[in-house]
């Protein structure tokens, strides 16, 4: 096929191009216009100890403590990752949660083990003071969580939570970019219409 036929079958599907590129830039539009109103935070979760463990029999290494906390923080990725816990975390920021699914609750938080003993987490929110409540809810259900797990044990101050260095800001979107892309996306996929449409009518 010439580049001519490429041609004539573009000019008269010219429509379906358009409203391809037209509905990209559109839904493009209201999705950059929707994340430019919410913000973004992060903050970190300290794994410490409140005290040293308490034997007369023998006593762990520096090695050994490191160990374990870099246990404790995976077992705060997965708090975190808990459906039931950001829920928790969410009904005590005063964010409304009901109308999550399970699966939308699991991906609330984004935590990620950064050392042994350090937690990052990220998370969205609707407002810079929503983006505060949040983490302070979150550090104090992880918090009693901790404490509740070393009521479990012999030591009962062995592990403690900080949070430490949040974030919270507006997420900012280039409409420029993000229209020019979303029109380069529309074209090509306008072009794949405009072909498909005219190989069907030859068959």
């Amino acid at each position: 096929m010439e580049l001519r036929e490429y041609y004539k079958i573009l000019k008269s599907n010219f429509s379906v191009v358009a409203y391809a590129t037209l509905i990209a830039v559109v839904a493009v539009y209201a999705w950059s216009v929707r994340e430019s109103q919410t913000f973004s935070a992060s903050f970190l979760l300290n794994v410490g100890r409140l005290a040293s463990q308490n034997t007369a029999d023998y006593r762990y290494d520096q090695f050994y403590r490191l160990q374990a906390d870099e246990k404790f923080a995976e077992t705060i990725v997965q708090w975190l990752s808990s459906p039931g816990v950001a829920k928790d975390i969410l009904s005590s920021a005063g964010v409304k949660s009901d109308d999550k699914t399970i699966r939308q609750l699991g991906k609330s938080f984004r935590a990620e083990k950064l050392s042994s003993g350090l937690v990052g987490v990220r998370y969205s929110a609707q407002s810079e003071d929503e983006g505060k409540k949040v983490a302070a809810a979150a550090a104090g259900v992880v918090s009693d969580k901790t404490k509740n797990l070393n009521s479990d044990t012999r030591d009962p101050d062995w592990f403690s939570v900080n949070m430490t260095d949040l974030v919270v800001a507006k997420n900012t979107q280039d409409l420029r970019i993000n229209l020019g892309v979303a029109a380069l996306f529309g074209i090509f996929i306008g072009t794949l219409l405009a072909f498909g449409k005219f190989y069907i009518k030859e068959e």
